[in-house]
């Protein structure tokens, strides 16, 4: 955690809720509630330096890589949400929801990587054959690629 995460934090005191004087005694679960809290009162520079410090203490837990990855595609950095929503799929192996394979989609879609996309798509695909906003995204993308049912040997159902 920066200097400026860690001093932005007490000067704020967003866990004082907790009676907490170290922000490495809170969980994943309290980082996710805090940062949403922030988004939602429009601290941006305070949910940042949250969630910077919540990947530095929780670098694999799923409460922090999809809250991070949501204010990574919130500020339009999408390397960065990229490279987290891969990363919480990493963690959540098959138990990644629908709703995790569509977010890395688009994703990928907004970083100008359409073939990555359809790759990511045909791996959720094997997992939830049967969710309807994946089906959609599989549309989306085909005819983004030029309607081409086949690309770089993966298929989607029609």
């Amino acid at each position: 955690m920066t200097a400026m995460s860690a001093q932005l934090i007490q000067d704020l005191k967003v866990f004082d809720q907790y009676g907490m004087p170290d922000v490495s005694n809170y969980t994943p679960a309290d980082f996710r509630l805090a940062i949403t809290e922030q988004v939602r009162a429009g601290n941006t520079l305070l949910s940042e330096a949250l969630g910077e410090a919540g990947l530095s203490l929780y670098p694999d837990s799923e409460d922090v890589l999809s809250i991070v990855s949501l204010l990574a595609e919130i500020r339009q950095d999408w390397d960065s949400a990229e490279y987290l929503l891969k990363r919480l799929v990493e963690v959540q192996n098959e138990l990644s929801p629908p709703t995790t394979w569509q977010h890395w989609i688009r994703v990928l879609r907004c970083n100008g990587k359409p073939h990555e996309a359809w790759m990511v798509l045909g791996k959720s695909l094997k997992l939830h054959p049967n969710d309807e906003a994946l089906l959609m995204e599989a549309k989306s993308l085909q005819d983004w690629l030029g309607g081409s049912s086949l690309v770089a040997g993966t298929e989607t159902r029609n």
